[in-house]
């Protein structure tokens, strides 16, 4: 029998029972007259000791509560006729068709999960086959014996085609309850077909809230039932406890599954993606050109030379492969998720689509220059020399406005002097370098020998030379112009050399973009989706974001969804088997070509990142031209890169457990000592709050510019300053406190490169008259924390390795 052309008395005889009733009958054979005289009331009584439900009018609207009542009454005619022997009228066979075909459509929408597994045919034999109930409110679908509920116990689950059902967990109908729309499955046991789950909602009793229109999913079953039945292979369902399916049903829908399995084995056979499985290394099938043979061939020469292990492996695979039918632009929906499937089309074609993110690589961008060293050298024929006061000079050299170091006054050393001192200031994009020689004087303010000023752009890394040394003109006389007002002042040797630094994320915030739903693959007929998750694991998406590695950006693709393909011309169905995990691997071992399937799909992965990168390509190029549009309606020509400012709350928790290390080069102007007694100094830093310090070594008659260059560490805890303490060293009674200096987080968050201001003590204060700034350069580096990540997520990206080749092999 074709099952395209069965008809009404066709199926009534074939099932050997009536099973389409009317939507006021229920169950067949139930002794439920009390209940259905209750529908035809104003009022439905409620639980006892509850108050009744006010009567509800049903009004007539557009969907299923229109067409279904319709077209049950002119099915129900139309079997009447059927089994008293009359003849059907044309006319009334022509309406029964048409509104089969308006509630099939109507049907559909209600849970696409659901229906997605059934096409056109096998869908209008479960509309004839199903059981339907018309209840009115208040009425008790289901439940214990008290709630007066007529309907068979057991396990049942229900389709609600029209308004709402109420389910409480308690089975008498007591408790926490939920709300159930149109369109949920719902009962007292899961229904299933086969490995699939279809979202359905478990309770214990189940009442009308309106008047509902319900189909009957499925029905309570012995354990001893026997699934094939004449000539229907049910074994799309095998391996499954027969109690929670309505196999009387779901027989009749899939009444044609005889007839597919064949076919199903035979489309799998010619699928590119199980070749290796199904396809001999060397054999007798080895020879043949399949590419120029037909399909009658090729299934005529398998039957003849295939093994019996793949032929075995195949028959079984597709009896239990799910059939799902799509249209074109329609999602694929799943309950497990589709990753734990095979998915292979059989007929059109589908997309892979997913959400791409694009994180920019901190680690991939070139090292920033962070701290500048300069190295003074030496200085030639400095102005300001006589016969009977030699120059003092020292150094201060100054980037910005805050930023600045001096060397120690090198005491009556003339017109050339050797500094041979270096210092270090953080760099942050100056511009300017300027550098001052002073000459000290003890009694008064110092004098200027010379200055100059260099753009930082024209010293590169590993620079050494000479500049000029300028100052202004000492002439009473009227000048002509500014370039009058300046004299040369000498030549100063110095070098320079940068410190890089990888960007952090505490300084810079990595730029991210996301694409939703983007078009990945393109799989046509007999392509597969899923065989390469299942057999690589997590290596198949590490190969897929590992494709991305060659540029700036670390890829994440997440969220793979299939839609039904559009095809040019055509708007047919797409038909898709669907595999579950379990099943799919009993397939590759029975077929005992394992090892062969998995180097397969390594190669298909390596494929698979080829598309990608391309993809990946693509949407960097249109990124960049939209940022660069977009800077264009801004007026921004040039991208200045600013770096951002380190959050100093983000810095103490990243950093905390982190060493900082402290390099203490020299202080300057400190008071204390005298001729016969000079300072003795030392330093003390420890956070604020800690009990470890770092201690520098002890000048021994160091005066008050001592030059310590001691480095150490402190472990840092979250403080929020560091403080400094300078001390004058005595054998033979306790230390003087020389003064005391404080830097904040926000200054050594970034490291921190520079002189720091010590006030005196507060005993020193009321004798200081004429004393100069005391002042001490020190300097701060971080070690990189060892779980930035931990600390806060949004602080750090991950980066995916390369090697994914080598991972494969």
């Amino acid at each position: 029998m074709n099952p395209r052309t069965v008809s009404l008395p066709d199926l009534v005889s074939e099932k050997k029972r009536n099973t389409a009733l009317s939507l006021s009958e229920g169950f067949s054979g139930a002794k439920h007259e009390a209940a259905l005289s209750a529908t035809t009331g104003s009022t439905w009584p409620g639980r006892p000791g509850q108050q009744p439900f006010a009567g509800v009018d049903e009004s007539t609207s557009k969907g299923l509560t229109f067409s279904m009542p319709m077209y049950y009454r002119c099915r129900q005619l139309v079997l009447n006729m059927q089994k008293t022997g009359h003849r059907v009228p044309q006319k009334m066979q022509t309406e029964l068709r048409s509104l089969e075909k308006s509630v099939a459509a109507e049907i559909r929408a209600l849970n696409p999960l659901l229906f997605q597994r059934f096409d056109d045919v096998q869908l209008d034999r479960l509309l004839r086959a199903m059981s339907f109930l018309r209840l009115s409110v208040g009425r008790w679908l289901f439940g214990s014996e008290q709630l007066a509920a007529a309907w068979p116990r057991g396990s049942r689950s229900f389709l609600l085609m029209a308004g709402k059902i109420n389910l409480y967990v308690d089975s008498n109908g007591v408790g926490e309850r939920q709300e159930i729309n149109k369109g949920a499955i719902f009962g007292e046991r899961h229904f299933r077909l086969g490995d699939e789950c279809m979202m359905d909602i478990v309770g214990g009793a189940a009442q009308c809230e309106e008047p509902c229109i319900i189909g009957v999913a499925g029905t309570s079953v012995q354990r001893q039932l026997v699934f094939v039945k004449m000539y229907i292979s049910f074994a799309f369902l095998r391996g499954h406890q027969p109690e929670v399916l309505g196999t009387e049903v779901l027989e009749a829908a899939y009444a044609d599954r005889a007839f597919g399995n064949r076919k199903i084995a035979l489309s799998m056979r010619h699928a590119p993606a199980l070749s290796r499985v199904v396809l001999p290394d060397n054999g007798p099938l080895a020879k043949f050109d399949f590419a120029s043979m037909t399909f009658e061939e090729k299934s005529k020469l398998f039957e003849e030379k295939q093994s019996g292990a793949v032929k075995h492996a195949l028959e079984e695979l597709a009896k239990v492969a799910t059939q799902i039918h799509l249209l074109p632009g329609q999602e694929l929906l799943s309950d497990p998720p589709a990753d734990d499937s095979v998915i292979m089309v059989s007929k059109g074609g589908i997309e892979i689509r997913g959400d791409i993110k694009l994180t920019e690589k901190l680690d991939a961008l070139p090292p920033k220059k962070k701290r500048i060293r300069i190295f003074l050298d030496r200085a030639e024929k400095l102005a300001g020399d006589s016969i009977f006061d030699k120059l003092d000079p020292y150094c201060i050299v100054k980037m910005g406005e805050f930023k600045r170091f001096q060397t120690p006054v090198l005491w009556n050393v003339g017109v050339n002097p050797q500094f041979e001192y270096q210092g270090v200031l953080t760099y942050t994009d100056e511009e300017e370098l300027e550098i001052i020689v002073m000459d000290y004087d003890k009694f008064s303010a110092d004098d200027l020998c010379g200055s100059c000023t260099v753009k930082v752009a024209d010293l590169h890394d590993g620079w050494y030379g000479k500049v000029d040394l300028q100052r202004p003109k000492r002439s009473l006389g009227a000048v002509k112009d500014d370039e009058q007002l300046l004299e040369p002042a000498g030549r100063l040797y110095f070098g320079v050399k940068y410190d890089y630094e990888k960007i952090s994320a505490l300084t810079k915030k990595p730029k991210e973009r996301s694409w939703q739903n983007q078009v990945l693959f393109n799989l046509g007929a007999h392509e597969a989706w899923g065989h390469e998750t299942i057999m690589l694991g997590p290596i198949f998406m590490k190969t897929l974001e590992g494709s991305a590695n060659q540029t700036a950006f670390a890829l994440e693709l997440s969220n793979f969804r299939m839609f039904g393909g559009y095809q040019r011309g055509t708007n047919d169905k797409i038909v898709l088997l669907k595999a579950s995990k379990k099943r799919f691997v009993d397939f590759v071992k029975k077929s005992q070509k394992e090892k062969q399937f998995l180097q397969t799909c390594r190669g298909s992965t390596l494929d698979k990142q080829q598309i990608i990168k391309g993809i990946i390509k693509m949407l960097i190029d249109r990124w960049e031209t939209e940022d660069q549009a977009d800077n264009m309606r801004k007026g921004v020509y040039f991208n200045n890169k600013v770096e951002e400012a380190v959050d100093p709350m983000k810095f103490r928790v990243a950093y905390r457990g982190a060493k900082a290390h402290i390099t203490v080069r020299n202080a300057l102007n400190l008071s204390g000592g005298g001729w016969f007694d000079k300072l003795d100094p030392y330093a003390i830093l420890r956070f604020r709050g800690s009990k470890s310090e770092f201690r520098t070594s002890v000048l021994q008659d160091a005066g008050g510019d001592p030059i310590w260059n001691c480095e150490g560490y402190l472990a840092y805890n979250g403080e929020v300053a560091l403080e400094i303490s300078v001390w004058d060293y005595d054998p033979y009674s306790s230390d003087d406190l020389v003064g005391t200096g404080v830097i904040q987080v926000e200054q050594f968050c970034s490291g921190f490169e520079g002189m720091v201001p010590l006030s005196l003590p507060t005993d020193k204060k009321k004798k200081k008259k004429t004393l100069k700034q005391s002042m001490i350069t020190i300097g701060i580096l971080w070690d990189a924390p060892q779980d930035l990540q931990r600390a806060d997520p949004a602080l750090t990206m991950g980066t995916m390795g390369s090697g994914m080749k080598s991972l494969l092999r």
